[in-house]
């Protein structure tokens, strides 16, 4: 049995993870409870389902139990894999077996397209794998498309893959993974990745088709970079002004669904962010509408999710809104100098910003502080 830390497994678990490109914060949590009850603790004596939809990511879920075997269990031998698929008759099952067994003996042998065998063959193969023991026997995983309805019995322990439409927080991570690779394809220099409510809006297409696949996930971001790509200037970010129109043309998003996932996405932030009942009491005491006091609140919520060059610490985001607001009073003023900025606020002396306070406020917002 494998005697570690719980600490110290988890850190390895993830090193797992990093190593074979795992990527969502929602399936890796989940994964690495998997594993360690059904893999790690057990030595790898047991055979292993791996279960899910097309495009799920069940094989990615393999190549990270493969890592773990080697890293956690010491394993030394390959990763083999059999197509069960392939083996249309029945008789050429055990002598492919015996082979592959062979050929993976202290490492991890896969049964791809488990499915395909039929019950019956299935409890055969898992039944002859499981002969033996210690390092000459491999790790046994196996994998097997989800299916609806399916409540029989397996010899293996199952780890079910869900797919990606019920995994939200993945959504978000895998939309930033897909990204760097796309943007770098596209020769997109200068733009820091889709807004949040840019990716808001494509998690509600995965959601809304109920998407499962991992890889046309991928497909659609792709295409977005390359959209943005064709943009010139090139974009600080990948706006909802460029994503929906694409959306509502290639995956029938159409406008009602839209506007539907922002009263959700609007209302969602409002609970998040405050009661209903102390957006109105700030109301009282500031003297504004407590829709101002709310679409300000969206504002710093957007503005927090344009902060990645920085930690998002207290002061980094204090910073950011500051200066942000400091542009906004700039343009409203429509000042072209620091004399203009100051004649906007009045005639009399007392009305205006000093000189001094003017500069300062000039290279705050031209950004010549820094």
């Amino acid at each position: 049995m494998y005697e570690v830390s719980h600490h110290a497994l988890d850190d390895q678990m993830t090193a797992c993870f990093d190593r074979v490109g795992l990527v969502g914060r929602e399936l890796r949590e989940r994964l690495g409870h998997e594993l360690k009850a059904k893999l790690v603790m057990s030595g790898g004596r047991d055979p292993v389902e791996v279960v899910g939809s097309a495009g799920a990511g069940k094989h990615k879920v393999v190549e990270a139990a493969h890592a773990a075997a080697t890293e956690l269990l010491g394993r030394r031998g390959p990763r083999v894999n059999l197509d069960c698929g392939s083996l249309a008759e029945p008789a050429g099952l055990e002598d492919a077996l015996a082979r592959a067994m062979r050929d993976a003996r202290d490492g991890t042998l896969v049964l791809d397209r488990f499915g395909k065998l039929g019950e019956e063959r299935r409890r055969a193969a898992l039944s002859a794998a499981s002969l033996g023991a210690g390092p000459e026997r491999p790790i046994v995983l196996t994998i097997r498309r989800d299916v609806a309805g399916d409540t029989q019995p397996s010899p293996a322990q199952r780890i079910e893959v869900q797919p990606l439409h019920a995994r939200e927080e993945d959504i978000w991570d895998l939309i930033d993974h897909f990204f760097e690779a796309a943007s770098e394809d596209a020769g997109l220099e200068g733009c820091r990745g889709f807004s949040r409510q840019s990716k808001a809006d494509i998690a509600e297409v995965v959601r809304q088709t109920g998407l499962a696949s991992v890889r046309r996930l991928r497909e659609i971001v792709r295409e977005l970079v390359f959209e943005a790509a064709s943009v010139s200037p090139a974009p600080l970010k990948v706006t909802s002004e460029l994503v929906r129109p694409w959306l509502e043309q290639h995956c029938g998003q159409t406008t009602g669904d839209r506007q539907a996932r922002d009263a959700a996405l609007v209302a969602s932030q409002f609970d998040a962010l405050a009661a209903r009942s102390m957006v109105e009491r700030f109301s009282e005491l500031h003297g504004v509408p407590a829709e101002l006091i709310q679409r300000q609140a969206d504002l710093v919520q957007e503005i927090i999710g344009y902060i990645d060059d920085v930690p998002r610490s207290y002061r980094n985001i204090v910073d950011r809104a500051e200066d942000i607001q400091r542009v906004g009073l700039w343009l409203v003023t429509g000042a072209e100098t620091q004399a203009d900025f100051r004649r906007f606020f009045g005639e009399e002396r007392f009305m205006r910003p000093t000189k001094s306070v003017a500069w300062a406020f000039f290279n705050r917002v031209f950004k010549r502080d820094v």
